[in-house]
């Protein structure tokens, strides 16, 4: 039998940067608080995505610009890859921040719970342990946060050997000689670059036209062109059909247009490609099994769950934060959201989440780094748009560092007003300039605005201030 009810003000269901993050302001606030995480705190983010990944990249990014020292007068002989050493680094990054959450969660005395929570009313937690109920918790208000898992579509065999997904492949300490990444998204394209530099034969399947479909598309284009130039094998227009596991695996795919890309083999009526790993890197979907979120009234968009812009579902005082909640799935959009609901719970002044306003960045290199609308999203909702675009061959800092490979930042303003709509850039660290580009957003900012900003010399942020003269006149460099 499950214990006595404990009393909360609020209970946050999930431990990932949503989670976590509303837990310690809630409790920060004098708000009685409780976190149920059934895995560890920190949440895909820390464990599985963000942190694992971007360590992994780091130590490859520091081996090609070894393997470059000679053009900066630096001589640095037999340097190799160890790569059991990166994922060594890896665990090491990841267990000093889950640490540091754990401390955190202590220290603002956040009752914690390492178990399984599940929904039976929009304010009572049953606590499960090894599927056995052991608690109920009652709370004045519940945050459901329990984020996303990758998608596997159901035709596609997942044996965590041959085929993985990318929580499988952060556990393998083996380079593959050769990989197909299912998707070109994100997850695809940063795989990609890093077995690409760890010297793995490297195809990506994209469904769309382009890799990174989602960013602009002279972006995208200009990323799938560094790709290919490097060696690694992009189809896109192409899907993924089947996968035969026979010590590796053959990969059936099925493209729009076979005139421009002849098969590798071909039957009657399919392609295969063969390779040691399939990476599915698909997508990912809601995590809301066995949350009991099912028996509840609440209301969707599609998959997702659907709530108020405080973060709140249609049953009053049940509020959903971060993947859960849809697109975009990133856990900077998920640690605001925990942090806005808890604003609403402690009925202090809210401000909703300015969505266009959201940076997103991909750490291959180049680095992908958007915010706001693409062009083509711009001129399809009516906006008449004026573009300024800036190249980073033109930039000192680029140049000194020796990466301006084919870079640029791009701004798109209103023509009327010159308000900024969207500002795209692909380049070396493009993603620490996003930050206050997201500002600029917030403030409704102009390209007049900005190129009357005053940047410091030599940086890369200076060619925000050039794609903004080109926006409003002409560019000095």
């Amino acid at each position: 039998m499950p214990e006595e009810n404990s009393a909360f003000d609020l209970v946050v269901i999930g431990g990932g940067p949503g989670g976590y993050s509303a837990a310690i302001r809630a409790a920060q606030l004098g708000i009685k608080t409780a976190l149920v995480e059934k895995d560890k705190v920190g949440g895909t983010c820390l464990h599985w995505g963000c942190i694992p990944t971007k360590v992994l990249l780091h130590s490859v990014d520091l081996y090609t610009r070894f393997l470059r020292a000679k053009e900066f007068g630096i001589t640095a002989d037999k340097v190799e890859i160890n790569y059991a050493q990166l994922h060594r680094q890896k665990e090491a990054v990841i267990t000093r921040l889950f640490q540091g959450v754990q401390f955190l969660l202590k220290k603002n005395r956040v009752e914690v719970f390492q178990d399984e929570g599940q929904l039976i009313s929009p304010n009572t937690v049953l606590i499960k342990k090894d599927g056995t109920d052991i608690r109920r918790i009652t709370a004045k208000n519940v945050i459901l946060a329990t984020g996303s898992v990758p998608s596997i579509p159901k035709n596609i065999t997942h044996d965590n050997k041959y085929v993985l997904t990318s929580n499988d492949i952060l556990l393998r300490e083996e380079i593959p000689k050769s990989i197909v990444i299912a998707g070109g998204g994100a997850v695809g394209t940063e795989f990609a670059h890093l077995f690409n530099i760890l010297g793995t034969k490297v195809t990506i399947l994209e469904f769309f036209g382009d890799i990174l479909p989602a960013e602009d598309k002279e972006v995208s284009s200009t990323l799938q062109k560094i790709f290919r130039r490097r060696g690694i094998n992009v189809l896109t227009n192409t899907s993924l059909e089947k996968v035969i596991i026979d010590n590796g695996v053959r990969v059936g795919i099925r493209r729009k247009d076979d005139m421009l890309h002849p098969p590798a083999t071909t039957g009657e009526d399919e392609e295969f490609l063969k390779a040691d790993l399939l990476l599915l890197a698909l997508g990912r979907t809601p995590a809301l099994t066995n949350t009991g979120i099912e028996k509840l009234s609440v209301n969707y968009q599609g998959k997702y769950l659907q709530t108020n812009e405080v973060m709140e579902t249609s049953q009053r005082n049940l509020f959903a934060v971060g993947d859960i909640t849809g697109p975009p799935l990133l856990a900077h959009k998920a640690l605001n959201q925990g942090l806005l609901a808890v604003s609403r719970i402690a009925g202090k002044e809210t401000m909703p989440i300015n969505y266009q306003g959201i940076p997103a960045v991909t750490y291959c290199f180049p680095q992908v780094a958007s915010i706001g609308l693409t062009q083509e999203e711009a001129e399809k909702r009516g906006h008449k748009t004026k573009v300024g675009k800036f190249p980073l061959i033109a930039n000192s800092k680029a140049i000194i560092d020796g990466d301006y490979e084919d870079g640029f930042l791009k701004i798109i303003s209103d023509d009327k007003y010159g308000e900024i709509l969207g500002v795209h850039a692909i380049g070396p660290n493009v993603g620490e300039l996003m930050w206050g580009m997201s500002l600029a957003t917030i403030l409704e900012g102009t390209a007049y605005e900005l190129l009357n900003t005053i940047f410091p010399h030599p940086t890369l942020s200076e060619s925000i201030r050039e794609a903004a003269h080109a926006v409003v006149d002409k560019p000095i460099h």
